[in-house]
């Protein structure tokens, strides 16, 4: 019994002790593991890396996934899967004393106001100025239109504007010297079409369907261009310029970059380099044709082999090109915003007063297109008389590249490219802002779905195309 006793006593003893041992352990292992995530800290800001400018012409890459989480707002939807992720690419162009960028994102538009936010969080981290900017948005339905205000909208918004400087600053840390640079030319006739056509009565349309037509109102612009960047130790750079607009069929609530997607994979496989696609002047231009024997793309799937398929023709005829000091200009250009009579302004405000499942009857009824058409008339009687649009155009060497903020129609972007004074010249449309349709001269009397929505007057497409190809002399005696 006194043995038992004496055991329990000792082991009364050592209780506190063993607890003590185990508190010490434990503080050793908590102070070994903070030891170990400051270390690690520490070697993560030793791994930083330094933004290298070199002394010659050089090209960096990067490319960010903006889809963002689910839900997020597509084209009269709401995506609720993802067929195909969005991106925005990102290619630096640098010329020994200052940069430029030159991003394409898969979105159906981006405001203005977007824009020029993102501008400011570049110019304040970078140093780069906005006039050296263009976001050219692809302009897939299945993507958001940047600067919408519902919520999965801003919740997008906000994690775009969060990933923007990481990705500028990984496109800057891949700059690399340019060895050779390349520009190539196909055409093509059997990607894209104008949808706008003139019917046996003599009228127009655009996307008529099945219904019998005469002819497309004008050729559609055939013309595909390249940029290939020969970099000395990385990746080639292949950029890609051509006009459509989406082709889609992904399924409903999909999120997809449309051919887009499909089109960079295939190009990154075959040609082992880094791809951007620019959207062109698309604003009257699609895939479809009812005229028989026209459309061979049915899918936009199909879409991508018919633009591999261009891209080979182009890259198979490259030539050097001369890159050089980059030159910039960005500038309001004032434009006239069309005005109704007010009898009509009274008449579309009816329309859009009316139920939902009504308004296409009454439009219908008091002579507009659609309750679209109303709603555009009503939105631009509320308008300023004038409202400025800015340009930018960015060149280096004979190479320019030429942003305008609105879906332009391919016979201004023809006019443009055409009148360049450079050798190869990028159109890209919804860039830096997103003020809807500018339709053509040729189009304005014909009326119909784009005309109809265009918030200026007749001539403000061509007004546009000549303030840019000013504005390319300029920065072409510039240098």
């Amino acid at each position: 019994m006194k043995k038992i006793i004496a055991l329990l006593c000792l082991l009364s003893l050592c209780l506190p002790l063993c607890a003590c041992g185990s508190e010490l352990q434990a503080e050793t292992v908590d102070a070994k593991k903070t030891e170990t995530a400051e270390k690690a800290t520490q070697e993560k800001k030793q791994e930083k890396k330094e933004i290298v400018y070199p002394d010659s012409f050089a090209v960096g890459y990067a490319r960010a996934d903006i889809t963002g989480s689910l839900p997020i707002p597509i084209f009269e939807d709401e995506g609720t899967s993802v067929r195909d992720p969005l991106m925005l690419s990102c290619t630096a162009i640098w010329d020994g004393k200052q940069a430029a960028l030159l991003m394409s994102a898969d979105l159906r538009s981006m405001n203005r106001s977007v824009f020029e936010r993102s501008a400011e969080m570049i110019q304040k981290q970078f140093k780069i100025p906005a006039e050296n900017i263009i976001i050219n948005c692809t302009h897939t339905h299945e993507a958001p239109s940047a600067g919408g205000g519902s919520d999965s909208g801003l919740r997008w918004l906000a994690n775009y504007y969060k990933l923007l400087p990481g990705l500028v600053e990984d496109a800057l840390l891949d700059l690399d010297e340019v060895e050779t640079t390349y520009t190539g030319k196909s055409y093509t006739k059997s990607l894209t079409f104008v949808r706008r056509y003139l019917l046996p009565d003599g009228s127009y349309k655009t996307n008529p369907g099945a219904q019998a037509v005469v002819a497309h109102e004008s050729d559609a612009d055939p013309e595909l261009n390249t940029i290939r960047f020969d970099r000395k130790t990385k990746k080639d750079v292949l950029l890609v310029n051509h006009q459509t607009h989406y082709v889609g069929g992904v399924g409903e609530g999909a999120v997809s970059s449309d051919f887009v997607g499909p089109f960079r994979a295939k190009a990154e496989k075959e040609w082992d380099v880094h791809f951007v696609y620019h959207q062109g002047a698309g604003g009257n231009i699609n895939f479809v044709s009812p005229i028989p024997g026209e459309r061979i793309y049915y899918s936009y799937t199909d879409a991508a082999e018919g633009y591999m398929i261009a891209t080979r023709e182009a890259l198979s005829k490259e030539e050097v090109i001369q890159t050089g000091k980059i030159q910039t200009l960005a500038r309001p250009i004032t434009v006239t915003v069309r005005k109704e009579p007010a009898e009509v302004v009274e008449l579309a405000k009816k329309v859009m007063a009316a139920p939902e499942n009504m308004r296409g009857t009454l439009a219908a009824q008091y002579g507009f297109e659609s309750w679209r058409h109303a709603n555009s008339t009503v939105g631009r009687a509320n308008k300023a008389e004038t409202e400025d649009l800015s340009l930018t155009a960015i060149s280096f060497g004979e190479i320019a590249f030429c942003a305008f903020p609105y879906e332009m129609f391919d016979t201004n972007g023809k006019e443009v490219r055409d009148g360049s004074p450079f050798k190869t010249t990028f159109i890209c449309s919804l860039a830096n802002g997103s003020y809807g349709y500018i339709a053509s001269a040729l189009a304005f009397p014909h009326g119909t779905y784009e005309v109809n929505a265009c918030q200026y007057v007749a001539g403000t497409g061509e007004q546009l195309a000549g303030a840019m190809l000013t504005m390319l002399g300029e920065c072409k005696s510039a240098v």
